[in-house]
């Protein structure tokens, strides 16, 4: 039996590789750690910058989906940017050489931001770094797989509340997981933000009503 087309979220990864596949064959080797989003979710994130015209990104953790978003910024064109947090300093290192390497300095950046407070979030000074706005906000870090840990990104929605738009789209990886479903349960409940979850791409997609 072949493990791989039984469950639905490899199926829906090995359909988002050929969808990525014009932004993978790009470029450098890029260095897929098991932080990285899945391939699905990507192409989600993707799909979100190109039907919603989003221009200015906000990334909460680094890697290949800063240099895949930022090779399709690149292009798409029109002055769109992408500038992500990361809390590992030689990680931060390595995410802006790739950059430098496909001359993508222009349209992304890596902003170091150690972790402080408690839960532990990225350092609050990084924020001037954004943009005075922010119209698509991807939330996949700081890492919540340790056990205690699965909330640490709950911070997130409020440290970014300032820089959002009525308009914003702000997408949270990793909702297979306990934590990041506490997470939206609280973020649901104590803001105007609701959200559709994608189980296959353990992804969720969210935006303000205007219902409440």
């Amino acid at each position: 039996m072949n493990g791989f087309t039984d469950d639905p979220r490899h199926a829906e990864d090995l359909h988002a590789w050929q969808v990525l596949r014009p932004l993978l064959d790009e470029g450098n080797y890029l260095p897929w750690s098991t932080g990285a989003m899945r391939p699905a979710g990507l192409a989600l994130v993707c799909n979100e910058i190109v039907h919603r015209g989003s221009t200015r990104i906000a990334e909460c953790g680094s890697g290949v989906s800063t240099v895949v978003l930022a090779r399709l910024l690149r292009q798409r064109g029109g002055g769109a940017t992408i500038v992500a947090l990361e809390h590992d300093a030689q990680w931060a290192a390595l995410v802006t050489d790739l950059l430098r390497r496909e001359s993508l300095n222009d349209v992304a950046r890596v902003v170091h931001a150690p972790l402080e407070d408690d839960p532990p979030w990225y350092a609050r000074s990084a924020l001037r770094e954004m943009p005075e706005q922010v119209d698509l906000l991807i939330v996949d870090g700081p890492p919540a797989y340790e056990p205690g840990h699965g909330r640490r990104r709950a911070p997130a929605l409020a440290a970014f509340g300032p820089l959002l738009p009525e308009t914003a789209t702000v997408i949270l990886d990793d909702v297979n997981r306990p934590g990041e479903r506490d997470v939206l349960t609280a973020w649901e409940s104590e803001t105007s933000w609701r959200f559709s979850v994608d189980e296959a791409a353990g992804v969720a997609t969210g935006r303000r009503s205007t219902d409440i």
